[in-house]
């Protein structure tokens, strides 16, 4: 094992200065490409001459401009790629790699050593040195498999030795320890990283990834893949790995903007948003749902009841009748009555589809008022009124001072003056203002009240939102999501794949329907989208005795589905407090113990509570409106703001509390509350509470 070790310090010894060495030289590349193509720049625009004197004139010019840029487009790509370089190797420079795996193919007589890292690193095209994680050959490496196996490369299956799976605990160019193992819940490596503190920022679990979720992370077949996760098992950091590994599968035909995350409040997306600027990726969309509604509708209306199930099947039905339309003005005088637009309507095939009837009629009234602009631009009279326009008026509408100097010229100025004055008029008709989105939900669902959702759902079907882009939508904590809102989503986005992450057993809020996994399953597969199911039963944030405490708190027939990776640990702590300012005094002893290096929660019911707390112990108290977590110390917030999150040490303030005795969701709280803890539990109920 010495020798092994020393070998491989040498190898990381190499590794590390070959990156040292690239990125001491690429600084000085990058300028020298730059500088040159900065002169280059200058000399070709003197020498290149624009000549279109002759046929043959305008070839020469065409092609000497033709060979400057193809020369511009080299430098610039030149320098985009040695900033790539830059960006891997200053990424793997902590730590290069952090596994080995020798593979023997059947035509070579011994195994060839591969490195794996967060990045991959080639000193020559011939010379991989470090293989990125999402590469074919790693994935060898997270299937855990020693022996005869293959690997997808090219959509060729390539049979393979694994002859070594080694593991490395290093920093720097410094080799702590190796392991050889092909087991992943005994990963040295992964019991390490999980003991370490937690922060205010998710981490990247790549050195990490489990067989389990490698599978979830590599899947590019399913057009629904359903994850249902143990609190703590990974699901969030699966979602992001498996963005980071599509952005690199797909990177000649995906960009980040293509691809949505959907999270329950900003202060999860920004406990998240570093990990994959950390793995070299953009970040795609984030958002809340409520943020995505907004973009479909920024009115806040008053029901908090919706109704897309019933509009998704009515509004294909429907006929709209006179009271459906707005009369549309320009100026104080109408230019299409409710009555004109009904006529116009009713000319439109009603073979068609409502959202496309409309869309037909939106041009019919854009086309007739183009008409009367091009007939009104020949009018001598309205030409006249071009005359009378003052220097402003005229910068305004043309950004310049005009003096037409023909009756072409001038007609085309009064065109221009003319579409001046009706854009916010097909404005209107564009956006298509004309159309009486909350007469006709009312009309429909026979309600007073508006539902925003409604609203949203009825501007999206009528007006024909949808976003064809939009190529995977990611939802984390499905489980909190409506039947309504799921299918808005497939509404909104069609062409999407979908990666639904969540855990029954976290359903905490009070909803009508709450949704079940199976539920989910059937909505999709009605719209035709086949679903997957992809279970993760291993326990990896909290110690053994914390994930047995909260695993009473799920379903009976999951405990004996579950393992643990962390075993033992420290017991969660009950404690039995007379009244509040009894357990006042116990939190402000409770708190002392807890390293200041560590992030720590006080949970609460409600956010009351949380801000007495805050008062009376001077802790600081997170809000619906916080953004960030701190770095460490001690945090006081309400559930639905903590889940989602993990930190060291959490107690649970009022576990007595009627919030945690409801018969549908008192013991989803609970389970959700305690699984919050990685390394300490303590539940505080309070006697006679206030």
């Amino acid at each position: 094992m010495d020798n092994t070790f020393e070998s491989e310090q040498a190898h990381l010894s190499l590794v590390h200065q070959t990156l040292q060495n690239t990125l001491d030289n690429i600084d000085n590349l990058l300028s020298d490409n730059a500088d040159t193509a900065k002169n280059f720049k200058k000399g070709a625009g003197k020498e290149t001459a624009l000549n279109f004197d002759s046929y043959a004139d305008n070839l020469d010019t065409f092609a000497a401009i033709e060979t400057m840029n193809k020369q511009i487009d080299y430098y610039n790509n030149k320098q985009t790629q040695l900033q790539n370089t830059k960006s891997r190797v200053t990424r793997l420079l902590p730590a290069p790699y952090f596994a080995r795996i020798d593979l023997q193919y059947p035509d070579e007589t011994e195994a060839i050593p591969f490195y794996i890292g967060a990045a991959g690193f080639s000193p020559t095209p011939e010379e991989p040195m470090v293989l990125d994680w999402r590469s074919p050959i790693a994935d060898l490496y997270y299937n855990n498999k020693i022996g005869k196996t293959y690997y997808i490369a090219n959509d060729r299956k390539i049979n393979i030795n694994v002859d070594t799976r080694r593991q490395f605990l290093l920093h720097d160019d410094v080799l702590e320890d190796i392991f050889d193992t092909d087991v992943a819940i005994q990963d040295p490596l992964l019991v390490k990283t999980l003991q370490e503190n937690k922060n205010n920022q998710m981490g990247s679990i790549t050195a990490t990834i489990q067989k389990e979720q490698n599978v979830i992370i590599r899947d590019t077949k399913s057009s629904a893949l359903l994850v249902n996760g143990i609190a703590g098992s990974g699901k969030t950091s699966v979602v992001l790995q498996r963005i980071a590994y599509l952005l690199y599968r797909y990177r000649d035909i995906l960009v980040s903007n293509d691809v949505l995350l959907l999270t329950p409040n900003t202060l999860f997306t920004n406990y998240i948003n570093q990990v994959l600027p950390s793995l070299g990726e953009e970040a795609p969309l984030q958002m809340t749902f409520e943020q995505l509604l907004e973009q479909f509708s920024a009115n806040q209306l008053k029901s908090s009841t919706s109704h897309v199930q019933q509009l998704a099947v009515k509004l294909d039905e429907l006929d709209l009748v006179t009271d459906d339309f707005r009369n549309i003005k320009l100026n104080g005088e109408t230019i299409f009555s409710q009555a004109d637009i009904k006529n116009l309507f009713d000319q439109t095939p009603d073979s068609l589809v409502l959202s496309k009837r409309i869309t037909a009629l939106t041009t019919v009234m854009v086309n007739q008022i183009e008409d009367n602009i091009e007939r009104d631009s020949k009018n001598g009279k309205v030409q006249a009124e071009l005359s009378d326009l003052t220097d402003t008026q005229q910068d305004k509408i043309f950004g310049k001072i005009i003096s037409p100097n023909s009756d072409i010229a001038f007609q085309r100025a009064t065109k221009k003056m003319l579409q001046w004055k009706h854009k916010k008029l097909l404005k209107q008709l564009e956006q298509k203002s004309w159309l009486n989105i909350t007469q006709i939900i009312k009309s429909v669902l026979k309600v007073t009240e508006i539902n925003q959702l409604d609203y949203a759902y009825t501007r999206l079907k009528l007006l024909n939102l949808v976003q064809k882009r939009l190529k995977f939508a990611m939802v984390d904590e499905i489980q909190d999501y409506s039947m309504d809102q799921i299918l808005f989503l497939i509404t909104a986005f069609p062409n999407a794949k979908w990666t639904l992450v969540g855990d029954q057993f976290q359903s905490i809020r009070e909803v009508s329907e709450p949704l079940t996994f199976d539920d989910l399953k059937t909505i999709f597969e009605q719209h035709k989208i086949k679903v997957t199911k992809r279970n993760l039963y291993t326990s990896y944030r909290s110690s053994g005795t914390i994930t047995e405490a909260f695993v009473k708190h799920g379903s009976p027939e999951l405990i004996n589905e579950i393992n643990t990776v962390q075993v033992g640990g420290k017991k969660p702590e009950y404690i039995e407090n007379n009244d509040t300012e009894e357990l006042m005094t116990n939190l402000k002893l409770q708190i002392n113990d807890f390293d200041d290096d560590e992030l720590s929660a006080i949970v609460t019911s409600n956010s009351e509570l949380a801000q007495s707390i805050h008062d009376k112990i001077k802790q600081t108290a997170l809000s619906n409106d916080t953004e960030r977590l701190p770095a460490n110390g001690i945090v006081v917030l309400q559930l639905t703001l903590a889940k989602g999150l993990e930190f060291d040490n959490v107690i649970v303030a009022d576990i007595n509390a009627d919030y945690y005795k409801d018969a549908r969701f008192g013991e989803n709280r609970i389970y959700t509350a305690f699984s919050r803890a990685s390394k300490t539990l303590i539940v505080n109920s309070i006697k006679n509470l206030d």
